[in-house]
């Protein structure tokens, strides 16, 4: 059964996850390294203008600005409450201007003249990707850069496989034919993570803890619990431990 996507419900568990997900959420601060290592060698002015969407606690905003020449920042995310714990944390780069642009970016306009859309592990929680990328399209200037990273198919296997719970993840070859449309791609790198638990209690407040697309919203029964506990020890327990997998990509595109 794919998740279904319910952006109150979204936004409640990455709320609920404020105080813990920079903590927790150990394969999403990876991605914002290698994102950002993707970046490296790009000229000063992609970063004159930018739009982050998704920043949640800003793991890779502050990543973005301490390594970038960033002029102007918008910051966009469907939970307006972490807008205050961004402001502290970029309390320190006086010469950039941080504009708060809070709600559902497939619902707001676009800020003008960006030069650079980036985005960490966001994108699969849009409710109409394909036509957002046709937006993107229509409305970034010729020659301005969207970069991104996401997770796709594979992503929280084992628990899927016992809940029959997943998100609807887009591969990557159907990303690349959608970004053809109107942007060049210039990087494009797969990744496989895997994070290993004692317990799956531990497993669980990981998925808690990290916010990870509602699908902490499923409901148990202490049964289900039991259930899903036994199986998954059966199943996948390992010398390592429990083993939870991450898929992801990055992608780095520019406008045609």
């Amino acid at each position: 059964m794919v998740f279904a996507l319910n952006k109150d419900k979204i936004a409640r568990c990455f709320l609920r996850s404020l105080a813990s997900y920079d903590r927790a959420a150990e394969v999403q601060n990876k991605l914002a390294a290698r994102l950002l290592q993707l970046l490296a060698g790009f000229p000063d002015n992609v970063f004159t203008s930018v739009l982050e969407i998704g920043c949640c606690t800003g793991t890779l905003t502050e990543k973005l600005c301490s390594e970038k020449p960033v002029q102007k920042l918008y910051c966009n995310d469907l939970v307006p409450e972490f807008e205050d714990l961004l402001r502290k944390k970029l309390s320190c780069y006086h010469s950039m201007q941080f504009l708060p642009c809070f709600g559902d970016i497939e619902e707001l306009e676009l800020p003008p003249e960006l030069s650079l859309i980036i985005s960490g592990a966001t994108f699969q929680w849009l409710s109409d990707f394909p036509t957002f990328l046709k937006r993107l399209g229509r409305d970034l200037p010729q020659g301005a850069c969207l970069a991104f990273s996401l997770f796709g198919p594979g992503t929280l296997r084992e628990f899927s496989s016992l809940t029959k719970v997943e998100l609807a993840y887009m591969s990557d070859n159907t990303l690349k034919n959608l970004l053809d449309i109107d942007f060049e791609l210039l990087h494009h790198t797969e990744y496989q993570d895997t994070l290993y638990f004692q317990t799956v209690k531990e497993i669980l407040g990981h998925v808690r803890d990290t916010g990870v697309g509602g699908v902490s919203e499923y409901k148990w029964s202490k049964q289900s619990l039991q259930e899903f506990e036994t199986a998954y020890i059966n199943k996948f327990a390992s010398d390592k431990g429990l083993p939870l997998s991450y898929a992801s990509s990055c992608f780095v595109a520019r406008r045609r």
